[in-house]
């Protein structure tokens, strides 16, 4: 099985996730998707959401495609979630299975600045996600991002340009956001009031 790993904050997650997964799994062949949600992320500021909360927005935004899943993985693991933990324990208990990265450009451009980034190199394959109208890197860029051309999928496809954090500051203000929010995260952010204080958020 070919599984493609999407990880982040996902504080909320939004359609920007989703439209990049399916664009991933359309272009790199992937079986299956597994959004993987961050405890501590390791190189941002930490999450306004509680881990569960995440946890579940993310659970509820891919209900009804059983070619997506999510995985507590990084939650249970608790600390920082660094990318490499998670790679390697995801090929110990899916032998037998290819996994393949997802990243957007912006991301995979400071790959060779994470933790063991060789480790990451040699137990799966990259997918780099470009927006159409934005040139995807060549061969040069991927070795100075740290990556292995030979072992780096580009695709391009239509994926909305949200920020979280304006997505957050959006939702602090009372402002519409169902163009960049699933139904059911949207419902989920408001009966349990999630991102109202304008101070947190920094709106």
């Amino acid at each position: 099985m070919r599984i493609g790993i999407l990880g982040g904050t996902f504080d909320p997650i939004h359609l920007g996730h989703l439209a990049a997964a399916h664009v991933a799994i359309d272009c790199a062949q992937l079986d299956r998707v597994l959004f993987v949600p961050s405890a501590t992320p390791p190189h941002r500021d930490p999450a306004l959401a509680e881990p569960r909360q995440r946890l579940e927005m993310t659970a509820r935004a891919i209900e009804g495609d059983d070619r997506f899943a999510v995985s507590d993985l990084e939650i249970k693991r608790g600390g920082k979630s660094y990318t490499t933990d998670t790679i390697e324990e995801l090929a110990r208990s899916h032998p037998g299975d290819e996994l393949y990265l997802i990243l957007g450009w912006d991301a995979a451009r400071l790959f060779a600045t994470w933790e063991r980034p060789e480790a990451i190199r040699r137990l799966a394959r990259v997918v780099v996600v470009s927006r159409p109208g934005t040139p995807p890197p060549h061969a040069g860029e991927l070795k100075v991002a740290g990556l292995d051309p030979e072992r780096t999928i580009l695709c391009e496809g239509r994926t909305p340009d949200i920020s979280a954090s304006d997505l957050r500051a959006a939702i602090a203000s009372g402002e519409p956001t169902a163009d960049r929010l699933p139904e059911a995260v949207g419902s989920y952010i408001a009966a349990h009031h999630l991102y109202m204080d304008n101070r947190r958020v920094g709106c």
